[in-house]
Parts: structure tokens; C-alpha cells; sequence
């Protein structure tokens, strides 16, 4: 009798044998000598309590040497055979991939949106009774501008009122927000990475002159001069946040998505910029906080040329909307050197998540004048 692999089999059997090596290592790792974790006794309310197993789970978690390896196998499994990403990275067109958090619909989300915004009015307040100008720059979702490549993403029609709910909602308390969207929608290539959360640096460079041009108008611009120094390096491949969500950054190519080919800007300012008198460097008159959109692709750079100025930056990576402003306000930095403007870079992604009490106590406390 002649036995024929059936191609259907192979994801089935990839996986059995992720399991069985799975399974001999926990083995391997629960019996080897020498471990003190182990080697706890129990009492028999500790068992009923399920103590023993829950030690298992964090021991294995913990000291099996093949756990990362046996994951990566496994996404790299779940990617080459039908194109899953996990639960946070969806493909869309080509190599297009999105992140999941920027269509989620929320509970109470309308609410959340409003909350948001009164935080944002409770620090301007707080900065207008220290003659601080604030600007908002909400950042567009990469599925709003970059749509036409989504392929079958579903995008909720309830999400389309988001960005410009925010905006009205800001503008209507008398602060000034500087719309990204049309900027972005606007360039004739991409303005965000393909396998990347983020826009790309032509994305940053229209988004930094947007901001520029604003601040311009309304008479902000700092009155500080500073010179750059630009430099292109070689084309490479970049690879993006969403391939590390989807647990493949360690997975060489062509085993995973393949990342963004750029050749990436660099831009120094000038260590004379800004020096007064005695020498001393004066601290720059604006200063942005945010998130990780601040810190990626030189859009604090951008900025900086757009505006002939220096400019501080102040952003968090996974800093949702307020984790840099608590940070900023509190920094002796902002105290004893506060800046004349601060633009605030807000991500639409996170208007309708849920609101964390401690920012809305934190915006209390702004308002009692802390």
C-alpha cells in the first residue's frame, strides 16, 4: 500500500510536531535538576487554591529555553500556511498590513471621545494661565489615509465621524488643532510605512510643514534660529512594528512579510542653535509631546527645518494620549525653562479607548491648578 502526503495535511502536521517538541522540553524543563521553584511543598489549601498549577504555568512560561523558538515556529507556521498575523496585524492589498486597534469599535466610545477632549481642554487651560500656547495635532488612522489598500479590511462606517468629531469638539472649545488629514491625504505616494504603524517620512515631512505653516499664522513660530545638517543613507530594508506584532521580526525573509525598502534621512541639528548669552544654550521655545509618531521617521527633524527652529522633543512610545504630558509637566525642565508653544500630538486611534481614571485625575488636578 502506497502512502501519498496530502498537501492539506501539512499545516496539521507542522503543528503536531511544534507540539510534541512543545511538550518534551516542558518535560525537559520540569524534571531537570537544580530548579528551587520546583521543589515548594503544598499545603492542601494551596492545591485547592490551584497554587501548584499556576507555579507550573509561570515556571514553564519562564525557564523552558525553546518557549520563544516554539512560538516563533508556530507564527511563522500560521503565516506561511494561511496567512495569519495574530490578533492585532491584519493584510490587507500586497504587503499592506494594519493594525487592528484602529478598528475597533469601543464600548461607550462616544463618551470616551468626549472625556478625551476634556482632558486636552483641562491642560490647555492649565498652560494658558502660564502663558503657554498649545496646539493639537491629531493624527489621522493609517487605515483612514491609506484606505484604498485595506482589500477586503472592514473598516467600520461608524468610525468615518471620528477624526473630524475630535477636531470640531476642540476647535468648538476655542483651542487651536491643526488638521493632518488633508496634508496627508494630499501627497501623491504613501504617507505611511507599509508593514509600520507610522507614517513614513514623506508622511512626517507633510505633516511637520503642516504644523509649521499653522503655527505661522497664528504667530507662534519661535523666534529662535537653528541650522541642519541632512544626510541620506543607503536603501534598506526597514522592518516594521506590525511584523514584530506579528511575532516575525526574528524570522528571516521571504519566511515573513517583507519589510519597507527606504533610504532613510537623517537630520542633525546644529549644536550652536539656539546659544545665548554666555554661551549657554537656550531652551528651545517649543516643545512637542505625544506618542512614538514623534519619535519615528525624523518628523521632529522635519519640523525643526520647516520652522528654522529647535524644536525639544517630549513624546513617549506607547504613551497613549497622556502619559508624555503627565511626564513633560511634572519634568523641571517644563518649571524652571517652560516653553512659549507646545504641540501636542495625538494619534485618532486612541479617542475612543476606554479612558484610564488616573487621567482624568490628572486632569483634575490641572484643574485645581497642580
Amino acid at each position: 500500500m502506497r502512502l501519498r502526503l496530502r498537501p492539506r495535511l501539512i499545516p496539521a502536521m507542522a503543528m503536531a510536531a511544534v507540539l510534541l517538541v512543545g511538550l518534551a522540553s516542558n518535560i525537559a524543563a520540569l524534571v531537570a535538576p537544580g530548579d528551587k521553584a520546583m521543589s515548594s511543598h503544598y499545603s492542601w489549601h494551596d492545591i485547592a487554591a490551584g497554587k501548584p498549577t499556576a507555579d507550573i504555568a509561570h515556571f514553564l512560561l519562564h525557564h523552558n529555553p525553546f518557549a520563544a523558538s516554539l512560538v516563533t515556529v508556530d507564527r511563522t507556521i500560521a503565516w506561511n500556511v494561511v496567512g495569519d498575523l495574530g490578533t492585532r496585524v491584519r493584510r490587507g492589498c500586497g504587503n499592506w498590513l494594519f493594525l487592528t486597534d484602529e478598528l475597533e469599535i469601543h464600548k461607550d466610545r462616544i463618551a470616551s471621545l468626549d472625556r478625551h477632549a476634556k482632558i486636552v481642554e483641562a491642560a490647555a487651560a492649565f498652560l494658558r494661565r502660564r502663558n503657554i500656547d498649545l496646539a493639537v495635532a491629531e493624527v489621522p488612522d493609517k487605515s483612514r489615509v491609506e484606505a484604498s489598500e485595506l482589500c477586503g479590511i472592514d473598516r467600520s462606517p461608524v468610525l468615518a465621524p471620528r477624526y473630524n468629531a475630535f477636531v470640531s469638539r476642540l476647535r468648538g472649545a476655542g483651542m487651536r488643532v491643526v488638521d493632518l488629514l488633508q496634508p496627508l491625504t494630499a501627497l501623491s505616494g504613501e504617507g505611511y510605512y507599509r508593514t509600520d504603524t507610522h507614517w513614513n517620512q514623506r508622511g512626517a515631512k507633510a505633516a511637520a510643514g503642516a504644523i509649521a505653516a499653522a503655527l505661522r499664522k497664528w504667530g507662534w513660530a519661535p523666534t529662535q534660529h537653528a541650522e541642519f545638517h541632512v544626510t541620506t543613507g543607503p536603501v534598506h530594508e526597514r522592518v516594521g512594528d506590525l511584523i514584530r506584532l506579528a511575532g516575525l521580526d526574528d524570522v528571516p525573509w521571504p519566511l515573513r512579510p517583507r519589510g519597507d525598502m527606504v533610504a532613510t534621512t537623517r537630520i542633525e541639528q546644529s549644536a550652536a542653535a539656539g546659544t545665548g548669552i554666555l554661551d549657554e544654550v537656550a531652551a528651545p521655545q517649543l516643545v512637542e509631546i505625544g506618542t512614538s509618531f514623534s519619535r519615528r521617521a525624523e518628523f521632529t527633524g522635519f519640523l525643526g527645518m520647516a520652522l528654522g527652529a529647535p524644536v525639544a522633543n517630549m513624546a513617549k512610545d506607547g504613551g497613549g494620549l497622556t502619559a508624555a504630558a503627565i511626564a513633560y509637566f511634572g519634568n523641571p525642565a517644563f518649571t524652571k525653562t517652560p516653553p512659549r508653544v507646545i504641540v501636542w500630538e495625538i494619534p485618532e486611534r486612541v479617542l475612543e479607548q476606554p479612558v484610564a481614571a488616573s487621567d482624568e485625575a490628572w486632569a483634575a488636578r490641572l484643574n485645581g491648578g497642580s
